[in-house]
């Protein structure tokens, strides 16, 4: 009796007493968590059990409770407490939290999720099943858990839902996702492409393998063998033995066709060699033919032998084998007529053919014409086809022929030329002697008459009498010539006299000189000659006095001129002999000295004719050994000008890349390093080297236009979806066509292809920052419609809740006609949402029913208190004690600390509650709603 009377509050039979009890105790102590976890577990009141539940630091009781718990509030409490202990201000050790796992493993998730040691989330995420992951993702909120969960997942599906549930959250865990994702659809497009390539290399064999063998099957096979044997990848063993047999089959077509090809090669080679030969043959001349004459005969047996040999293996076409029997026969018969004419042609023949001269011809004839109608018949049995060419031995046998018969001919003309010549001469001594030209006429007649022997005696009989006649005619016009030629030589002596007196320039003076000594010269050696030539030297003497002083200083002059240019010459030379020509030397200054020497050599140009012809052959010659040392350089510098000029083409017809132009800048540098070259030459090597250079860059120039142009086409596509969903934000109204067309925007963004990595960052990011505003300004636009929507609905629901207050003002009295209105307005009214309609049909229900209205009036007064005490506004007066009796309650069911929220969620159900709950007293209900809406609008 006693000890019921003096037991702990906490085992108070008054539920107050117990809240009470719960609220004052300290959830530190080990004993009171005792009683706690009694009271969740045992309590008959919910509201107890929730309090103590509160309170409750043991997260194996507060597991117990979500396991065992029937109600579900209780439950619900249990698991929300099991989340705070668990989670971010939990107390739990590594070993606590590793003794939960193992009594109930159910918990992992959480564990994983909520657990505030990294290093317990990250073992628990090590040994929690995939497919348990992405629950932890979705309650983490650590980042590197999600790491590791990202690290962890390998699934596509797990992957995509993984990237949906960070977005926006963890941007490193989502980056590496969409890595893996990235790279999981770059191998299953790979695995597509290899799945296609091997099926296209089989469908490929086989179809080789079920053909007959083309010429053309041979490069393909090759190209084929040589692509499957380098494939990267393992092939299924289906599809490999399929591809192996179709192969086994083609492979021994292929070996069989090689062997023919083989011999067909072959034999093309004899018929190329029986060419070659046969040309030979045609093209040597008839010594070379007769001394070969013993291999050819042997070759041509070895080409039958081998021809015969290779029919048999590989049966020629019947073109190729009538050509070489063609060609056999034309060499059997060439040989024949070679053998022939090798008797016909006998050294002494041909001897006594050349030694036919002027006096022998007609004695040989008979041996030269047995020798020709030998030759003639050999020739007619040759069998050498025309389009084979001409047979140079035959040609000359021919030409043989031809000599012999033109040789009597030729000893004939030229006894008749020579007599012809004879004659004339005779003729030039009469023709010299009638001019006074003695001197001529007397060297003709004693050439004439040392020839006289060469002739036959009736010949030599009438030259000696007409070289008579002409000795005389000569000694007649020696007597005439003295009295001809004195006036002539008394006028030449006048000319040279008067020269004395005439003031023309040396140089043309001395050629009048020299014109008028001529002129005595021509008038020939005579007594008269004699007679004045002392005159006509004296005078010539004093006039070239003045000539002769001036040449002589024109000489010295022409002298100094031909030793300065000495000088140039030995520089030259030395420069020729002092340039270390095998170690590397200066070209350019070798080239610069050469110019600079030559500019000097050719400003020097008065010399003598003699001694500046043989030094210009040196200066030549030794230029020339320079030129020829340099032209070493400039070959191999212009040689490596049209290699880079080689290396620019590559670069101008090769697919545009951006590292083109560091190469071409690289070209460039080696073209200025390269040393000296013709100017020519070089003025075209660099037109052409600009010219390609110039291709380069503009194709590079291209290519980095059309990348921008697909960079820019590949960022305005993802803009464009921004933009889209952007604008979808502003003007979606309809939910369900907006959420559609939002799904396939992001679709269409999902699907597009990834930006270039070299990108900046910086854009990339921006573009996701903007596609993910453009999101978040979507769910924005989505919450206002469903916003919207709600409201619509609450309106709704206002405006029947003033019809339902219209119908209980009625009663039961109301008449049809009333209640005919009242339901005509009603059904005009759409209310959508299916909780709302069901709640204020039930009050509409109510207003025609008889219900307590003064317990109804009770709950309303309680609806407003709870209003005003959540908005903070005091009650009116004749409701204090009733607030005041209302907050003590909340106390002791919630504990001391718990305050009312004035959230819009809670107002909105307050509102919703009024509403749909049915109406008080009549003269109540008016004054309630007043007093609702007055404190419900209140800021």
């Amino acid at each position: 009796m006693l000890s019921s009377l003096f037991k702990p509050a906490w085992q108070s039979g008054s539920v107050e007493k117990r809240l009470r009890a719960i609220s004052s105790m300290d959830g530190s102590s080990v004993e009171k968590q005792e009683i706690l976890a009694q009271l969740a577990t045992e309590d008959v009141e919910a509201s107890v059990q929730i309090a103590a539940i509160n309170k409750l630091t043991s997260a194996v009781r507060l597991h117990e409770l979500t396991l065992n718990s029937a109600n579900d509030s209780v439950r619900l409490k249990a698991e929300n407490r099991l989340n705070e202990v668990l989670g971010e201000n939990s107390s739990l050790s590594d070993q606590d939290y590793r003794e939960l796992i193992s009594r109930f493993p159910e918990l992992k998730v959480r564990i994983a999720a909520q657990a505030t040691t990294a290093a317990i989330r990250a073992e628990v995420l090590q040994n929690i099943p995939t497919e348990q992951l992405l629950e932890v993702l979705e309650l983490t909120i650590y980042s590197d858990s999600r790491q590791q969960i990202a690290e962890r997942v390998s699934a596509i599906e797990m992957l995509e839902s993984a990237r949906k549930t960070l977005r926006g959250k963890d941007k490193t865990a989502e980056r590496v996702i969409k890595a893996k994702i990235d790279e999981i659809r770059k191998v299953v497009r790979q695995n597509a492409e290899n799945l296609n390539t091997v099926e296209k290399l089989i469908d490929e064999v086989e179809y080789l393998a079920s053909h007959d063998w083309l010429s053309e099957f041979k490069a393909k096979l090759l190209a084929h063998r040589n692509h499957w044997d380098n494939l990267q990848f393992e092939v299924n063993e289906k599809l490999r033995q399929r591809y192996k047999v179709a192969r086994e089959i083609i492979d021994s077509r292929y070996e069989e066709q090689k062997v023919i090809e083989e011999t067909h090669h072959s034999q093309d080679q004899v018929v190329d060699e029986i060419e070659v030969f046969l040309k030979r043959s045609a093209n040597m001349d008839l010594a070379g033919s007769i001394d070969g004459l013993k291999e050819s005969l042997e070759r041509q047996k070895q080409f039958g032998a081998r021809w015969q040999e290779l029919s048999v293996k590989a049966r020629p076409t019947l073109i190729k084998d009538e050509l070489v029997d063609k060609m056999l026969r034309a060499l059997q018969s060439a040989s024949e007529l070679l053998t022939e004419a090798r008797g016909v042609l006998q050294p002494e023949v041909v001897s006594e053919q050349t030694e036919t001269g002027s006096s022998k011809e007609t004695s040989d004839i008979s041996k030269v014409e047995k020798a020709s109608q030998k030759l003639n018949s050999v020739l007619k049995k040759l069998k050498w086809p025309s389009d084979f060419g001409e047979f140079k031995s035959k040609t000359e046998l021919l030409l043989q022929l031809t000599n012999w018969k033109n040789a009597q001919k030729a000893s004939a003309v030229e006894y008749q030329e020579r007599l012809d010549s004879v004659h004339k001469k005779i003729g030039s001594i009469f023709h010299f002697s009638r001019t006074g030209n003695l001197m001529r006429a007397k060297q003709f007649y004693e050439r004439t008459e040392k020839r006289l022997h060469q002739f036959n005696e009736k010949d030599c009989s009438k030259l000696e009498e007409r070289l008579a006649e002409a000795h005389e005619a000569l000694d007649k016009m020696g007597d005439w010539k003295n009295f001809a030629t004195e006036p002539k030589y008394l006028e030449l002596c006048d000319a040279m006299e008067l020269l004395g007196k005439s003031k023309h320039h040396p140089d043309k003076l001395s050629k009048e000189i020299k014109d008028l000594q001529k002129s005595w010269k021509m008038l020939g050696h005579s007594d008269i000659s004699d007679q004045y030539w002392p005159r006509f030297k004296e005078a010539a003497d004093k006039v070239y006095q003045p000539c002769a002083e001036f040449f002589d200083k024109r000489h010295k002059t022409r002298k100094d001129n031909l030793q300065q240019r000495q000088q140039i010459v030995d520089q030259l030379r030395e420069l020729l002999k002092n340039t270390d020509w095998d170690n590397s030397p200066d070209y350019k200054a070798v080239q610069s000295s050469l110019r600079s020497l030559g500019e000097k050599f050719s400003k020097i140009k008065e010399v003598e004719h003699g001694p500046g012809q043989k030094q210009w052959k040196v200066y030549s010659t030794l230029k020339d050994d320079v030129y020829e040392k340099l032209n070493v350089a400039y070959e191999a510098n212009i040689v490596l000008k049209q290699e880079l000029i080689k290396q620019v083409i590559v670069l101008a017809e090769g697919t545009a890349r951006q590292e083109n132009l560091a190469s071409l800048k690289i070209l460039q540098t080696r073209w200025k390093q390269v040393g000296v070259t013709r100017r020519n030459a070089d003025q075209k090597a660099w037109k052409e080297f600009k010219k390609q250079g110039d291709l380069v860059y503009s194709n590079v120039q291209q290519l980095r236009q059309g990348e921008r142009d697909e960079i820019d086409l590949q960022l305005n596509a993802y803009r464009n979806i921004v933009k889209e969903i952007k604008q979808l934000a502003k003007t979606a109204k309809d939910l369900s066509e907006a959420d559609q067309q939002f799904v396939v925007l992001q679709e269409k963004y999902e699907n597009l292809p990834e930006l270039p990595d070299q990108l900046p960052e910086k854009l990339v990011e921006g573009i996701q920052r903007d596609y993910q505003h453009a999101c978040d300004l979507f769910d924005n636009s989505h919450s206002r419609i469903i916003n919207s929507m709600h409201n619509r609905q609450i309106e709704m629901l206002r405006k029947k809740a003033i019809l339902c207050v219209q119908l209980e003002a009625l009663g039961e009295a109301a008449s049809e006609q009333e209640l005919q209105e009242i339901t005509q307005q009603w059904d005009a009214i759409e209310l959508h949402d299916s909780a709302l309609s069901r709640r204020i049909e039930k009050r509409k229900r109510s207003a025609q029913t008889s219900l307590d209205r003064k317990q109804i009036s009770a709950q309303r007064r309680l609806l407003c208190i709870q209003l005003e005490i959540t908005k903070g506004v005091e009650s009116p007066a004749e409701d204090k004690n009733l607030r005041m009796q209302y907050q003590l309650d909340q106390m002791n069911e919630l504990g001391l600390g718990h305050q009312t929220s004035d959230s819009k969620e809670q107002l909105e159900m307050m509102e919703l509650d009024w509403l749909c709950m049915p109406g008080a007293e009549a003269e109540q209900q008016k004054i309630l709603d007043e007093r609702f809406q007055r404190v419900l609008q209140k800021k």
